[in-house]
Protein backbone atom coordinates (compact mmCIF):
# COMPACT_ATOMS: atom_id res chain seq x y z
CA UNK A 1 0.00 0.00 0.00
CA UNK A 2 2.99 2.51 0.91
CA UNK A 3 4.58 1.86 -2.54
CA UNK A 4 1.03 1.75 -4.60
CA UNK A 5 0.68 5.61 -2.36
CA UNK A 6 3.98 6.59 -3.69
CA UNK A 7 3.33 5.87 -7.25
CA UNK A 8 0.51 7.45 -7.42
CA UNK A 9 2.06 11.00 -6.41
CA UNK A 10 5.01 10.21 -8.79
CA UNK A 11 2.91 9.89 -11.79
CA UNK A 12 0.33 12.54 -10.23
CA UNK A 13 3.43 15.13 -10.34
CA UNK A 14 4.51 13.52 -13.49
CA UNK A 15 0.90 14.28 -15.66
CA UNK A 16 0.45 17.81 -13.74
CA UNK A 17 3.68 18.74 -15.73
CA UNK A 18 2.85 17.57 -19.44
CA UNK A 19 -1.27 17.95 -19.50
CA UNK A 20 -1.93 21.48 -20.61
CA UNK A 21 -3.25 22.77 -23.77
CA UNK A 22 -3.37 25.71 -25.47
CA UNK A 23 -6.45 27.73 -27.26
CA UNK A 24 -5.69 29.49 -29.87
CA UNK A 25 -5.63 33.20 -30.28
CA UNK A 26 -8.12 34.42 -33.41
CA UNK A 27 -10.38 31.19 -33.38
CA UNK A 28 -12.55 29.33 -30.93
CA UNK A 29 -10.17 26.36 -31.39
CA UNK A 30 -8.03 24.21 -29.13
CA UNK A 31 -4.46 23.76 -30.43
CA UNK A 32 -3.91 20.65 -28.30
CA UNK A 33 -0.07 20.29 -27.31
CA UNK A 34 -0.78 16.24 -27.43
CA UNK A 35 2.15 15.59 -25.79
CA UNK A 36 0.89 13.44 -23.37
CA UNK A 37 2.57 11.24 -20.29
CA UNK A 38 2.72 7.79 -20.39
CA UNK A 39 3.80 5.90 -17.63
CA UNK A 40 1.98 2.55 -15.94
CA UNK A 41 2.41 1.07 -12.51
CA UNK A 42 4.33 -1.39 -14.22
CA UNK A 43 7.20 0.90 -14.53
CA UNK A 44 7.17 1.57 -10.85
CA UNK A 45 6.81 -2.16 -10.07
CA UNK A 46 9.75 -2.71 -11.48
CA UNK A 47 12.41 -0.09 -10.06
CA UNK A 48 15.01 -1.85 -7.89
CA UNK A 49 14.60 -2.04 -4.30
CA UNK A 50 17.37 0.80 -3.54
CA UNK A 51 15.89 3.00 -6.01
CA UNK A 52 12.06 2.59 -4.09
CA UNK A 53 14.06 3.08 -1.05
CA UNK A 54 15.43 6.45 -1.94
CA UNK A 55 11.69 7.10 -3.35
CA UNK A 56 10.40 7.04 0.15
CA UNK A 57 12.87 9.21 1.54
CA UNK A 58 12.78 11.52 -1.18
CA UNK A 59 8.96 12.20 0.61
CA UNK A 60 10.38 14.98 2.77
CA UNK A 61 10.98 16.94 -0.37
CA UNK A 62 7.50 16.63 -2.03
CA UNK A 63 6.95 20.10 -1.00
CA UNK A 64 9.31 21.10 -3.44
CA UNK A 65 7.69 20.10 -6.74
CA UNK A 66 5.14 22.96 -5.28
CA UNK A 67 2.16 20.14 -6.02
CA UNK A 68 1.55 19.88 -1.92
CA UNK A 69 -1.71 19.98 -1.92
CA UNK A 70 -1.49 23.72 -3.64
CA UNK A 71 -5.19 26.09 -3.48
CA UNK A 72 -6.23 29.07 -3.66
CA UNK A 73 -5.68 29.61 0.09
CA UNK A 74 -2.55 28.36 0.50
CA UNK A 75 -0.53 28.90 -2.58
CA UNK A 76 1.17 31.55 -0.80
CA UNK A 77 2.92 29.55 2.16
CA UNK A 78 3.45 26.60 -0.66
CA UNK A 79 5.35 29.10 -2.69
CA UNK A 80 7.81 30.36 0.13
CA UNK A 81 8.40 26.72 0.46
CA UNK A 82 9.35 26.23 -3.05
CA UNK A 83 11.60 29.18 -3.41
CA UNK A 84 13.15 28.60 -0.43
CA UNK A 85 17.50 27.84 -0.42
CA UNK A 86 16.56 24.35 0.46
CA UNK A 87 14.09 23.33 -2.68
CA UNK A 88 15.98 25.33 -4.92
CA UNK A 89 19.32 23.20 -3.91
CA UNK A 90 17.30 20.15 -4.68
CA UNK A 91 15.75 21.12 -7.78
CA UNK A 92 19.04 21.67 -8.80
CA UNK A 93 20.18 18.19 -8.88
CA UNK A 94 17.14 16.18 -7.62
CA UNK A 95 18.36 12.67 -8.86
CA UNK A 96 21.77 13.40 -6.43
CA UNK A 97 19.33 12.62 -3.69
CA UNK A 98 17.83 9.41 -5.14
CA UNK A 99 20.97 7.82 -6.56
CA UNK A 100 19.88 4.49 -6.52
CA UNK A 101 17.44 5.64 -9.14
CA UNK A 102 19.50 6.66 -12.17
CA UNK A 103 19.43 3.58 -13.90
CA UNK A 104 15.75 3.83 -14.00
CA UNK A 105 15.15 5.66 -17.37
CA UNK A 106 11.49 6.55 -16.38
CA UNK A 107 12.41 8.11 -13.13
CA UNK A 108 15.41 9.72 -14.60
CA UNK A 109 13.09 11.65 -17.16
CA UNK A 110 10.34 12.38 -14.41
CA UNK A 111 13.20 14.45 -12.56
CA UNK A 112 14.78 15.40 -15.66
CA UNK A 113 15.82 19.20 -16.25
CA UNK A 114 13.32 19.65 -18.52
CA UNK A 115 10.37 18.61 -16.16
CA UNK A 116 12.16 20.54 -13.66
CA UNK A 117 12.56 23.85 -15.58
CA UNK A 118 8.68 23.57 -17.20
CA UNK A 119 7.73 23.12 -13.22
CA UNK A 120 9.86 26.03 -12.09
CA UNK A 121 8.09 27.84 -15.06
CA UNK A 122 4.47 27.27 -13.60
CA UNK A 123 5.30 27.58 -10.45
CA UNK A 124 6.48 31.06 -11.32
CA UNK A 125 3.31 32.53 -12.54
CA UNK A 126 1.41 31.07 -9.54
CA UNK A 127 3.95 32.42 -6.78
CA UNK A 128 3.89 36.20 -8.85
CA UNK A 129 0.94 37.89 -7.33
CA UNK A 130 -0.67 41.14 -8.89
CA UNK A 131 -0.33 44.46 -7.74
CA UNK A 132 -2.67 43.48 -4.47
CA UNK A 133 -1.15 40.46 -3.58
CA UNK A 134 -3.79 37.97 -4.95
CA UNK A 135 -3.49 35.24 -7.57
CA UNK A 136 -2.88 36.18 -11.45
CA UNK A 137 -5.42 34.66 -13.48
CA UNK A 138 -3.88 32.09 -15.42
CA UNK A 139 -2.27 31.04 -11.62
CA UNK A 140 -5.78 30.81 -10.88
CA UNK A 141 -6.10 27.94 -14.16
CA UNK A 142 -3.03 26.00 -13.15
CA UNK A 143 -4.26 25.77 -9.27
CA UNK A 144 -8.02 24.68 -10.31
CA UNK A 145 -6.71 22.36 -13.08
CA UNK A 146 -9.19 24.30 -15.58
CA UNK A 147 -9.67 22.78 -18.63
CA UNK A 148 -12.44 24.64 -19.70
CA UNK A 149 -11.88 27.23 -22.97
CA UNK A 150 -13.63 29.56 -22.14
CA UNK A 151 -12.46 30.35 -18.79
CA UNK A 152 -9.10 30.00 -20.36
CA UNK A 153 -9.36 32.87 -22.94
CA UNK A 154 -10.88 34.86 -20.59
CA UNK A 155 -8.13 34.18 -17.69
CA UNK A 156 -5.19 35.75 -20.58
CA UNK A 157 -7.26 38.55 -21.18
CA UNK A 158 -7.46 39.34 -17.25
CA UNK A 159 -3.88 39.47 -17.49
CA UNK A 160 -4.15 42.72 -18.89
CA UNK A 161 -5.47 44.02 -15.61
CA UNK A 162 -2.14 43.97 -14.03
CA UNK A 163 1.41 45.08 -15.04
CA UNK A 164 2.79 42.26 -13.15
CA UNK A 165 0.80 39.36 -14.14
CA UNK A 166 0.92 40.89 -17.73
CA UNK A 167 4.75 40.61 -17.37
CA UNK A 168 4.91 37.19 -15.95
CA UNK A 169 2.99 35.90 -18.74
CA UNK A 170 5.67 37.03 -21.48
CA UNK A 171 8.43 35.95 -19.69
CA UNK A 172 7.33 32.50 -19.03
CA UNK A 173 4.71 31.28 -22.23
CA UNK A 174 7.95 30.84 -24.11
CA UNK A 175 9.45 28.62 -21.72
CA UNK A 176 6.46 26.55 -21.20
CA UNK A 177 6.48 26.10 -25.14
CA UNK A 178 10.51 25.16 -25.51
CA UNK A 179 9.57 22.83 -22.06
CA UNK A 180 6.81 21.37 -24.33
CA UNK A 181 9.03 21.05 -27.20
CA UNK A 182 12.12 18.99 -25.44
CA UNK A 183 9.24 17.16 -23.61
CA UNK A 184 8.30 15.23 -27.32
CA UNK A 185 11.53 13.75 -27.27
CA UNK A 186 10.89 11.86 -23.82
CA UNK A 187 10.46 8.14 -23.69
CA UNK A 188 7.80 8.92 -20.76
CA UNK A 189 5.61 11.57 -22.93
CA UNK A 190 3.27 10.26 -26.61
CA UNK A 191 2.54 12.69 -28.92
CA UNK A 192 3.74 16.01 -30.56
CA UNK A 193 2.96 19.77 -30.44
CA UNK A 194 0.79 21.45 -33.14
CA UNK A 195 3.49 22.13 -36.28
CA UNK A 196 1.40 26.42 -35.86
CA UNK A 197 2.58 26.40 -32.27
CA UNK A 198 5.55 28.94 -32.55
CA UNK A 199 2.85 31.08 -34.67
CA UNK A 200 0.40 30.92 -31.95
CA UNK A 201 2.70 31.64 -29.09
CA UNK A 202 4.23 34.80 -31.15
CA UNK A 203 0.47 36.14 -31.62
CA UNK A 204 0.41 36.16 -27.93
CA UNK A 205 3.03 37.62 -27.24
CA UNK A 206 1.87 40.20 -29.18
CA UNK A 207 -1.14 41.20 -27.87
CA UNK A 208 0.00 41.20 -24.25
CA UNK A 209 2.77 44.00 -25.19
CA UNK A 210 -0.06 45.32 -27.15
CA UNK A 211 -1.85 49.12 -26.21
CA UNK A 212 -4.98 47.16 -26.34
CA UNK A 213 -3.74 45.32 -23.40
CA UNK A 214 -1.33 47.47 -21.59
CA UNK A 215 -3.49 50.60 -21.57
CA UNK A 216 -6.07 48.74 -19.18
CA UNK A 217 -3.63 48.22 -16.53
CA UNK A 218 -2.08 52.01 -16.89
CA UNK A 219 -5.66 52.74 -16.41
CA UNK A 220 -7.28 50.48 -14.07
CA UNK A 221 -7.12 52.52 -11.18
CA UNK A 222 -9.23 55.08 -13.39
CA UNK A 223 -11.66 52.21 -14.43
CA UNK A 224 -13.58 50.41 -12.15
CA UNK A 225 -12.51 46.22 -11.87
CA UNK A 226 -15.93 45.40 -12.36
CA UNK A 227 -16.80 47.18 -15.61
CA UNK A 228 -13.31 46.80 -16.71
CA UNK A 229 -13.76 43.18 -16.52
CA UNK A 230 -17.14 42.89 -18.37
CA UNK A 231 -15.66 44.82 -21.00
CA UNK A 232 -12.82 42.57 -21.40
CA UNK A 233 -15.19 39.12 -21.61
CA UNK A 234 -16.38 40.29 -24.68
CA UNK A 235 -13.33 39.60 -26.47
CA UNK A 236 -11.57 36.57 -27.45
CA UNK A 237 -8.17 35.13 -26.60
CA UNK A 238 -5.12 32.58 -26.13
CA UNK A 239 -4.31 29.70 -23.87
CA UNK A 240 -3.79 27.15 -21.49
CA UNK A 241 -0.64 25.36 -20.27
CA UNK A 242 1.02 22.10 -18.16
CA UNK A 243 3.70 20.95 -16.55
CA UNK A 244 6.06 18.29 -14.23
CA UNK A 245 8.38 18.30 -12.29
Amino acid sequence: MKFYTLYVTLLFITTTVFSYSIVNKNRNLKWKRDVTVNVNQYAFSELAEGCSKDLENFREYYDCTGLANINRTNFQSVCTTFNSEKCQTVLKDPLSYIPNCKKSAVIDEMFSDTAVNMRKAEMNIICHTDEQGKLCPVAEIFIDNNRNTTEMKNAIRRSCLSEKCNEVMIDTIPELLAGTKKAESLTITEGEVDKNIDEEVDSWIDFLKSKECTHQYNQSEAIPLEKSFVLMLTLTIILSFSFLF
